[in-house]
């Protein structure tokens, strides 16, 4: 079957759109990843970090019910750069959702550490690793 939709996807000339976007699950916690602009943050220019947080079945997790760390660090290193609270915004689909501001300051390989404690019952601590290439 795979090799009927290759020679369907050769003759028309269509490509299958590639998802730069990374889903992640903790426990009962799922976190789709996102760095604007575009996934290809640039040094000395602001990035907008924003991770949108589900529970098991697709129920969102607002900011307001989460007080989560975002710890940036440097690859291969690992020198901590910066930690800072996460604000909420609305963007796309998603309402109050988790987000920082963070300025690389230099190319190179960056890990992004998300920490988050529950302010709501039935929810416990999750914590989320998403590594990023910054460019010139």
């Amino acid at each position: 079957m795979s090799r009927l939709l290759v020679s369907v996807s050769l003759v028309t000339g269509l490509t299958l759109p590639v998802q730069a976007h990374t889903v992640q699950r903790a426990g009962e916690v799922a976190a789709l990843w996102h760095v604007e602009p575009n996934h290809n943050p640039r040094a000395g220019q602001p990035a907008l970090v924003w991770v949108a947080l589900t529970r098991r079945g697709g129920q969102p997790i607002p900011n307001r019910q989460v007080d989560c760390r975002l710890t940036v660090r440097r690859e291969p290193q690992g020198k901590e750069m910066l930690t800072t609270r996460l604000a909420g915004i609305n963007v796309e689909q998603y309402r109050d959702t988790p987000s920082a501001k963070i300025t690389f300051p230099q190319p190179g390989r960056y890990q992004l550490l998300l920490a988050c404690q529950p302010k709501i019952a039935g929810l416990r601590p999750f914590r989320f690793a998403y590594s990023v290439t910054v460019g010139r």
